[in-house]
């Protein structure tokens, strides 16, 4: 009789080699209980990474114990907004726009005068400089 589909997967699974990213999981994994008491009490992520790091229970970087801990341990509302490539600090995305602001009375140059009738507005092009701008 054919194995079924979930039986051979189980045996690929066994004769595979494990990556650097089981044992990762399987690591944070073991030690999932003692994180989520230390955050409980109030320590910070990076303060309980760096602890575990230095007595060898684990032996990846911040970043990889910072992902474990937002999609094992928090809830997704919990979770920060701040994307792993964005500085500490900055704000996670440009707030949005309020109620307008009245409009501020221009005290330090007056408006330039209205073009004559006729002429176009804006800028337009001399391809003869004038000298005497130029000095």
């Amino acid at each position: 009789m054919a194995k079924s589909y979930s039986q051979q997967l189980a045996e690929w699974v066994k004769q595979r080699p494990s990556t650097r990213r089981d044992k990762n999981v399987v690591a944070f994994l073991a030690v999932r209980d003692d994180v989520k008491e230390a955050l409980d009490e109030g320590y910070a992520v990076k303060t309980v990474w760096a602890h575990m790091y230095e007595s060898k229970r684990i032996e990846f970087g911040y970043d990889t114990f910072l992902n474990y801990v937002n999609r094992h341990l928090r809830p997704p509302e919990q979770q920060p907004a701040i994307a792993p490539n964005q500085v500490a600090g900055m704000p996670a995305s440009v707030p949005k726009a309020g109620p307008p602001r009245q409009a501020v009375q221009q005290t330090a140059a007056p408006r330039p005068a209205a073009p004559a009738p006729g002429q176009p507005a804006g800028f337009t092009f001399n391809p003869a400089p004038n000298k005497e701008e130029l000095l």
